[in-house]
């Protein structure tokens, strides 16, 4: 019998909860991006059929297939728009070349992965509550996703009424979970709630 964790090369849906479980939108990319180094905006959509496939990669000395872990340092590819099979190209990132507005940084893809100024991985916390203190990350996990640059941090946050498209925008924000759910984040290997 196989196991129901998630692992390196898997793809999946990132659902925001802001306002409630699965009610802040999906995780997707949208236009060009006018963010220096940036591919595309970034943002939250109510359809999960509009560039919402992120496939979830090493960002660390992890191997593809082993299981996601709460704490590891991932990569998200976003898969939805033409794809090639490089794994270096519309990761999803923060950049950090200017301080961080009141909305907090901005966010994007990129193809970028030598620039200082831009973090194209992120810490995954999981955030669920799990009573066997297992790491393992499972569908259905609520989730944070951190980026961090030199001496600082960010989590990744819905962040205003969207543009674009977008139900709402997507920064990285300094809070936690800034605003009722904001900065929670569920996985989402199929579209039907359980």
């Amino acid at each position: 019998m196989a196991d129901s964790y998630l692992r390196y090369g898997d793809t999946l849906r990132i659902v925001n909860s802001y306002g409630g479980q699965w009610k802040g939108g999906y995780l997707g990319t949208g236009g060009p991006s006018n963010v220096p180094g940036a591919v595309s905006t970034v943002g939250a959509y109510t359809d999960p059929n509009k560039s919402t496939l992120w496939k979830i990669l090493p960002g660390g000395d992890q191997k593809l297939r082993q299981v996601v872990n709460s704490g590891d340092r991932i990569r998200l590819k976003n898969t939805s728009v033409e794809d090639t099979s490089d794994e270096n190209t519309n990761l999803l990132a923060l950049f950090s070349s200017k301080p961080a507005a009141t909305n907090g940084y901005p966010v994007g893809t990129t193809n970028i992965l030598d620039d200082e100024t831009i973090t194209p991985a992120w810490y995954i916390l999981v955030s669920t509550p799990n009573k066997t203190n297992n790491p393992g990350l499972v569908d259905g996990n609520d989730i944070f996703l951190v980026a961090s640059f030199g001496s600082r941090a960010s989590v990744l946050d819905t962040n205003g009424v969207g543009s674009g498209g977008f139900r709402y925008d997507v920064t990285g924000a300094r809070l936690v979970n800034r605003d009722g759910g904001s900065g929670s984040w569920v996985v989402r290997t199929s579209l039907t709630p359980d």
